[in-house]
């Protein structure tokens, strides 16, 4: 089961490593699923940073994802597509053209906005990253107030179906996401030519939140967008060993809290 498995990794980072603080690890997670239901949340939280200046914003490059549009507007809230398609069209999103002066691949092209936030969001209290195939379908205040306790700077999210470096290497490979031979040889680079042990909970990264201008972050940053660049460009490979350099930790969320406000929708070609 995944869910224990993140469990007992945070105890190990977090906690004491013990089976009691396993324990509490697990009654952590079952009272967030009780207590922080998306209905509670927005009755007592949602007003928690709704007067920041807030940015949702999404990366869609080589027509992979078709846009989905913001369902409802949102006070203190700005839409940005950032995109090598200047002839996208939307009602609800602000189109910004990527400039590509680093002459990357489409794919490293995305990771570009989605990774290094300062780039995008200066002039902003907060910054919330969505992959281009997720559709909002809750409120947005109750959903960052979900997934932002008060004092922590950045979040993102544990991993539905990998708890490892590991699993992440044999489903890139399963599924061809990258090539073969480039994956493996990441893999070796981390865990035996640096000795990386992979201690972390395992993240899926389709959204990140990000309070602007932490220069920590920033520089996490920096370092797990180098590793896309020097080695695969699936970014899950490289979170954990860029973390590990930093030890600028998220705010852990259960999936489940992600799918609760955003829809995932199949990938698909983008329309002018």
């Amino acid at each position: 089961m995944k869910v224990s498995t993140h469990l007992h990794r945070l105890n190990n980072v977090f906690g004491s490593g013990t089976a009691w603080g396993y324990r509490r690890f697990c009654l952590a997670y079952a009272g967030n699923a009780v207590f922080n239901r998306p209905t509670l949340v927005r009755m007592t939280r949602r007003n928690r940073y709704r007067h920041e200046k807030k940015l949702l914003y999404t990366s869609m490059t080589a027509g992979y994802d078709a846009l989905n549009e913001i369902p409802r507007p949102a006070e203190n809230w700005d839409f940005i597509c950032y995109t090598d398609n200047p002839d996208i069209k939307s009602d609800t999103w602000q189109i910004r053209e990527l400039n590509n002066e680093l002459k990357l691949d489409p794919v490293r092209l995305s990771r570009l906005v989605k990774i290094n936030n300062h780039l995008v969001d200066s002039g902003y209290d907060l910054s919330v990253y969505v992959d281009a195939n997720f559709k909002i379908r809750g409120d947005l205040d109750t959903f960052i107030a979900h997934v932002l306790p008060p004092g922590q700077s950045f979040a993102m999210q544990l991993h539905p179906f990998n708890s490892s470096l590991r699993e992440e290497l044999e489903l890139c490979i399963r599924v061809g996401k990258d090539d073969k031979d480039l994956l493996q040889k990441q893999y070796h680079h981390y865990v035996e030519d640096n000795h990386f042990t992979d201690p972390y909970p395992h993240v899926a990264a389709g959204m990140i939140v990000r309070r602007s201008g932490k220069e920590e972050i920033r520089k996490l940053m920096e370092t797990w967008f180098e590793q896309v660049l020097s080695w695969s460009r699936r970014d899950q490979m490289a979170f954990n060993f860029a973390l590990d350099q930093h030890r600028v930790f998220p705010h852990y969320n259960p999936y489940w809290v992600l799918r609760r406000y955003l829809k995932k929708m199949d990938h698909g070609p983008s329309s002018p």
